[in-house]
């Protein structure tokens, strides 16, 4: 019963109505076994106007199947004493239980956003340079025009006007907070920027000085801001197991700790971008 009570408190707490994680499109119901299998789609069909060779002559459309499984994470055990659930003036446990899901969701949003931020620049996939004046740490600022490029690019790819989200990092904030204040007020308070759904987190994706996203966890590049059209990305929640251990043997109290089975990522190599802090 404990095993449900909790696992429910940290899949409550996972999705905050603030996040842009609630952006992506839901793929629970597809996962087996901590898996899903995807199809991805083949090439569109070729569209000929005022056609006058007839038969058309057909073509196949080839979808490759993929399995893929869910990601894995755990949180490392918090150990909660007997004296120490019996002397606070609150339900320490529950308390624990709470850290634990804030901590699954903070490092299950760094792996969903460097999966959806492109590897590199092309026209399905724009990775676009920074071109404001220095902003003081040797990196081009972040723009309105910039953001308007972007705009650009995905209105020339014919991806939808609905369902656009940027997820800005912390820098480039501040830097349109710079740029224009009354315009950044606005923005947070419609919560829109030239058709994208705005969202500021530090999900520590960063690119290389010539726009190549850098591996997982690298702390020493360059930041970026990334987006993406909601029907082009996905997220798939798997089991969560846990619930407090009593070890009264070894710890006098409970051992409290959990496993999330999660992914997030595109549905394919489109509809996503970002802008990298180009060097000044």
């Amino acid at each position: 019963m404990l095993k449900v009570i909790f696992a429910n408190i940290i899949l409550a707490l996972f999705y905050p109505e603030n996040s842009w994680l609630n952006e992506l499109t839901s793929m629970d119901h597809m996962v087996e076994y901590n898996k899903i299998n995807l199809s991805q789609v083949g090439a569109d069909p070729e569209v000929v106007k005022d056609n006058a060779t007839w038969p058309l002559t057909p073509t196949t459309r080839t979808d490759s199947g993929v399995e893929l499984p869910l990601a894995t994470f755990d949180t490392v055990p918090t150990h909660v004493s007997n004296v120490e659930e019996l002397e606070t003036s609150y339900d320490k446990c529950q308390s624990v239980v709470a850290q634990h899901a804030s901590a699954l969701r903070t490092k299950a949003m760094l792996s969903a956003a460097y999966n959806i931020a492109p590897a590199s620049n092309a026209a399905a996939t724009p990775v676009l340079p920074t071109t404001g004046n220095n902003r003081g740490d040797g990196n081009k600022a972040l723009t309105y025009a910039d953001i308007l490029n972007l705009r650009t690019k995905f209105n020339k790819a014919n991806y939808p006007q609905q369902g656009r989200v940027i997820v800005l990092c912390p820098e480039h904030e501040e830097d349109l907070l710079n740029e224009d204040v009354n315009r950044y007020n606005q923005i947070m308070t419609t919560g829109q920027v030239a058709g994208f759904k705005v969202y500021v987190t530090n999900h520590g994706v960063q690119y290389s000085t010539s726009g190549t996203k850098q591996a997982y966890g690298t702390t020493n590049a360059q930041p970026c801001s990334f987006a993406f059209c909601k029907e082009e990305v996905m997220r798939a929640m798997g089991t969560i197991e846990g619930e407090p251990e009593k070890r009264w043997a070894d710890y006098r109290g409970w051992l409290l700790g959990f496993q999330m089975r999660f992914v997030a990522m595109p549905f394919r190599n489109k509809g996503i971008a970002a802008i990298y802090s180009k060097n000044a």
